[in-house]
């Protein structure tokens, strides 16, 4: 299934019930939808009748009997205009009901779901028993019962939502689906993920992927039906999280502390939190608690330092914070405004005990009048009077939180959403060149496999490493230096396929993992998590181990019949490796899918090739890698400011790392991106050009970009159709691009290629161009007949 029609599920304003309440759920789904609906709200029940549906049966359709959602009833509902169903009923989505629904992509939201709501349009369609405030952060659910805990601990912080979904059992709409949809919204600024099962681990890790660097994603993993015998989160999925950009939780409380911080704090950069309480005590209780999630204090400045014997003359500045001790009301809130002015502090901690005199109440109605930064978070200390005093806090939208654990927590969330995208478009450093004949090796193992083979020889496997120049002279003194055991392993995982484990054998530390492709960054990081940052290696050692691993993802990746490796490197003083006679390479002869493979696309080699064009010029032609980043701003900066103007539709004086991380860090399932560089030149680029597909693959945007120095040879027509026919390859439909209305040769361009020209009612400086990938893929293919009967 695609994305397409799940926005029906939040836009509905019509709504229509088929089959009788039978269940205490259906019941007060009935009457949620009744309420909020009021005269777009029908109901049918009974038995139904040769799948006749009475009057227009609306975008959204709810299914409480499966009676009504047969193959027939589908596809009438369907061809009746219904885009998406919420099944209620208590039966399984089944295969006949997916399959009638495939053709004209009515989604379908369950089963054993707690259905959806967007508080914006007040339509509800949940079971739950109370309904959400509007709010800017999404939460996305498999689970009812979570999802109902969710929304009743929101409503006591008075905490609101964009919209939450529940997917359930998730029969065709999955949590990737709605990531994607929470990306595309615009009023959703941060989402909340709760998740016990993947069933599609390259989809979610895309779609995670992409709104994850456009907004905080928090998750949280519970564990799946069968799989209750694991003990604690499972790894591997904490390390897909991280690999994608999300911000995992702990646990519920964890969970629903970051989402108070993503709703009601501002963007956190830095890790500095300045600690205000009334009494020494509870400074240094907050001063603890920032220290166990590795936050730092903020010390006041010199003007808040010079103004606070002034503004509160019984307080002072103690090593774990600002004690007030006795200050007064009016003197409290005003050395708070005073904390909140200093900029060097991502958020200001107030931590009231309520000691003789200063009783809650009085200062949680002072703080809320007074309007302060959003930067403030507050902690009220106890129970009794405490549990009132935070009730008025969430009402006055104050960040309240029990206990100064959890205050440091939510901020250790918020600050990890920016330190983990900045470790997402970090640029690494050029792969190692692998020069491994892979044709040769597959040739090989197809063979082996074929003659029954499932163990590589100890020959066969030390020359595979060495044609991946993984292995090096063997060091002097082995079994000094530290080792580290490198595991990958195909298939084992029952979601992400094929897993790599690093370990260090030297530590008594669990093992870190990841997923190939690795490059330079990521397996440095992998090898930091595998020895806790206590890796006992030189330099050139730990470059060395970074790089093999490196090359141990290109070989799986390339060698698809590998489903097992098993290898123990040791690493010698200058960095050279030595793998004793113990490693096992199991080979398989039905090697799976990519897709079950590989969690995340592989960089598309094979999309390189040299090209000839006008007067003689070559030039390679290959897909882009992060690594390519310095000739993309090399290539930015020297174009001319019209020429900027004319790509960008605006003059831009200056290419930051995070746009050009944008055009080099792709998403190979969503997106083509093409550089050329001259043939016997490859540290310059010449020109770039990307396709961008929706989610649903449907429809693609495209964007070409060719230096002056290297325009009238061809490069922009072969740059576009390259991208036409990855494009046609991927079963994209439409393609489009915006082009300004005095770009002559982007216009000439796009018509000669058959791209068809409109005006933009929006905008009257460009045309939108729009072509048929079908289309030109069979004129592409006639043209190319015609040439070769000519010749």
């Amino acid at each position: 299934m695609t994305l397409r029609n799940v926005d029906a599920l939040f836009s509905a304003r019509r709504v229509n019930v088929f089959g009788a309440p039978d269940t205490a759920a259906q019941r007060q789904l009935v009457d949620n939808i009744r309420a909020s609906a009021g005269e777009a709200f029908t109901h049918v029940t009974g038995r139904p009748s040769r799948w006749q549906f009475p009057g227009d049966p609306g975008p959204v359709g709810v299914i409480l009997d499966a009676r009504w959602a047969r193959p027939r009833a589908i596809s009438a509902l369907a061809e009746a205009g219904c885009r998406a169903l919420v099944w209620a009923a208590p039966t399984d989505v089944t295969d006949d009901v997916l399959r009638a629904a495939r053709p004209t992509n009515l989604r379908i939201l369950g089963g054993r779901s707690a259905g959806v709501i967007d508080p914006r349009n007040g339509l509800n369609m949940t079971t739950l028993s109370l309904t959400p405030r509007a709010g800017q952060v999404a939460l996305i659910s498999q689970s009812q019962s979570l999802t109902a805990g969710a929304l009743d601990w929101a409503l006591g912080r008075n905490i609101g939502f964009s919209w939450l979904a529940c997917t359930g059992a998730e029969a065709d709409i999955d949590t990737a689906d709605l990531l994607d949809h929470a990306a595309l919204d615009p009023r959703t600024r941060a989402v909340v993920l709760q998740v016990s099962e993947i069933k599609h681990p390259r989809k979610f890790m895309s779609a995670a992927r992409a709104a994850a660097r456009v907004k905080p994603v928090l998750v949280l993993q519970t564990r799946a039906r069968d799989t209750a015998t694991r003990d604690g989160p499972d790894p591997v999925r904490s390390a897909a999280f991280a690999r994608a950009g999300l911000v995992e939780c702990e646990n519920l409380g964890g969970l629903f502390d970051g989402l108070a911080a993503l709703e009601l704090l501002p963007r956190v950069t830095r890790d500095r939190v300045m600690v205000l309480g009334n009494g020494a005590g509870v400074c240094a209780l907050a001063d603890d608690a920032l220290r166990r999630q590795s936050l730092k204090a903020a010390r006041p400045g010199d003007d808040m330092a010079e103004a606070l014997p002034r503004i509160a003359p019984r307080a002072h500045d103690t090593a774990a914070g600002i004690d007030l001790a006795a200050s007064s009301i009016d003197e409290t809130v005003a050395t708070l405004r005073a904390a909140l002015a200093e900029k060097q502090a991502d958020a200001v901690l107030f931590v009231h005990s309520p000691v003789a005199g200063h009783p809650h109440a009085p200062m949680v109605d002072a703080i809320a009048r007074a309007a302060l930064d959003p930067r403030l978070m507050t902690v009220w200390l106890g129970l009794q009077t405490a549990l009132p005093a935070r009730a008025s806090a969430a009402e006055a939208r104050l960040a309240t939180f029990a206990s100064v654990d959890e205050a440091a927590r939510a901020i250790r969330y918020r600050r990890q959403y920016h330190d983990t995208r900045a470790l997402l478009t970090a640029t690494p450093p050029p792969d190692p060149t692998v020069t491994a004949d892979v044709d040769n090796q597959r040739h090989r193992l197809a063979v082996l496999a074929a003659d029954g083979v499932e163990w590589l020889s100890a020959e066969d496997t030390a020359e595979l490493l060495a044609d991946y120049g993984i292995l090096g002279a063997a060091s002097g003194q082995p079994d000094s230096d530290p080792s580290i055991r490198v595991r990958i392993e195909v298939m084992p995982h029952r979601e992400f396929g094929m897993v790599m484990r690093v370990t260090d054998e030297s530590l008594g530390v669990p093992p870190a993992y990841g997923f190939a492709p690795l490059d330079a960054l990521l397996a440095r990081r992998m090898l930091e998590g595998a020895s806790a940052g206590r890796l006992s290696a030189t330099a050139q050692a730990f470059e060395a181990l970074a790089q093999a691993l490196v090359r141990l993802s290109k070989l799986v990746v390339d060698l698809t019949r590998i489903i097992r490796l098993d290898l123990h490197l040791g690493i010698g003083p200058q960095g050279r490796l030595h793998a004793p006679t113990d490693t096992l390479i199991e080979i398989t002869d039905a090697p799976p899918a990519e897709r079950e493979r590989l969690a995340m696309s592989p960089y598309p080699a094979r999309m390189r090739h040299r090209v000839t064009l006008r007067g003689e010029h070559t030039y390679v032609v290959r897909a882009i890698r992060p690594s390519d980043e310095p000739m993309v701003l090399d290539l930015l900066e020297s174009l001319s400011p019209e020429e900027i103007r004319l790509r960008f539709f605006t003059y831009i004086r200056h290419f930051s790392h995070d746009m050009a991380a944008r055009i080099t860090q792709v998403d190979y399932d969503r997106e083509v991106s093409l550089v050329i560089s001259p043939a016997d030149n490859s540290t310059v680029l010449a020109g770039m050009g990307t396709i961008i597909a929706d989610p649903d693959g449907h429809q693609a945007e495209f964007a070409v970009l060719v230096h002056h120095a290297h325009t009238g040879v061809g490069l922009g027509r072969h740059l576009l159709d390259c991208l036409l026919r990855q494009a046609g390859a991927r079963g994209i439909d439409t393609v489009y691009g915006d082009i300004l209305t005095h770009n002559r040769p982007m216009l000439e361009l796009a018509r000669s290629l058959g791209f068809a020209l409109q005006r933009s009612l929006d905008d009257p400086t460009s045309v939108r161009a729009e072509i048929d990938v079908a289309r030109y893929r069979q004129a592409s293919e006639q043209a190319t007949r015609t040439a070769d009967d000519t010749a």
